[in-house]
């Protein structure tokens, strides 16, 4: 039985400070986006075969904000094995109240919706697996990003 072990670092990275935003938005010096990931290292479990494999733990990424933001986007790369096999992102998806089930990160997608205040965001991922995926430990990134109002 072939395993394959998944792990994604993941970071925050927060847009809203744009030079062109700060024109076209006006906001107080004191505003501020905190996106804080439960785990900023996130094992997406082992996957005994082919197909689609959901990640036991979820993901939440608790926001603090005292502004309103635009959405809040997560993507990720593509899964790397250490010999050089690979498990591209179209393979990764992920679920949260905003994507209407499990959406593939071929792209950034969006996770919540514009809004201010504290809020929690939870995330589902599933991987799936080939038949032609070398067994062994893969690693990726996963990044969130905090776009500016519209």
């Amino acid at each position: 039985m072939k395993r394959v072990l998944i792990t994604a670092l993941i970071f925050a990275t927060a847009s809203i400070g744009l030079a062109t935003v700060a024109q076209a938005v006006q906001t107080s010096k004191d505003s501020y986006v905190h996106v804080t990931p439960s785990t900023y290292s996130l094992d997406l479990g082992t996957a005994p075969g082919q197909g689609y494999h959901s990640v036991i733990k979820v993901l939440t990424l608790k926001v603090d904000s005292n502004c309103f933001h635009g959405p809040i986007l997560i993507s990720a790369s593509d899964l790397r094995h250490s010999w050089g096999s690979t498990i591209p992102r179209e393979r990764i998806f992920v679920r949260s109240a905003a994507t209407w089930g499990f959406v593939a990160m071929k792209k950034s997608v969006a996770v919540s919706k514009p809004q201010a205040g504290p809020h929690e965001i939870v995330l589902d991922l599933q991987v799936e697996t080939e038949f032609t995926d070398r067994a062994g430990q893969y690693q990726g990134t996963l990044t969130v990003t905090v776009m500016p109002p519209v």
